[in-house]
């Protein structure tokens, strides 16, 4: 476990980029933002405003093998993405113990809207 992947916060939102429908890590990143929200996709705040997604493609999908983990928080969410295709939204006002998010339980989520 790597001290990035500690958080105190409760994970909400678990899905993965690397799918059967081959979408890329924003989109999927925007998907799993979007289902924590209980929002379309499309009715999201432009997360482009916050992050560089373009870049979080880059180095998710150029990867030379060297372990990837990204962070960042965007409004009251806390988002977990590994190179391994994992990603985590968590509610940052919900505190647990501090654990590995990936490790948590997280209601994993569905087709997205």
């Amino acid at each position: 476990m790597t001290e990035q992947s500690v958080c105190e916060c409760t994970p909400v939102v678990g899905t993965r980029f690397e799918d059967e429908r081959g979408r890329p890590p924003s989109l999927a990143i925007i998907e799993a933002v979007a289902a924590a929200e209980g929002v379309d996709p499309l009715e999201l705040d432009v997360l482009s405003d916050t992050i560089d997604l373009e870049s979080i493609d880059k180095l998710l999908t150029g990867s030379d093998g060297t372990p990837i983990h990204i962070q960042f928080s965007v409004n009251e969410w806390d988002v977990f993405v590994r190179d391994d295709g994992a990603i985590r939204v968590c509610d940052s006002n919900q505190v647990t113990d501090p654990a590995s998010v990936f490790e948590k339980p997280v209601r994993e989520s569905t087709t997205p809207p």
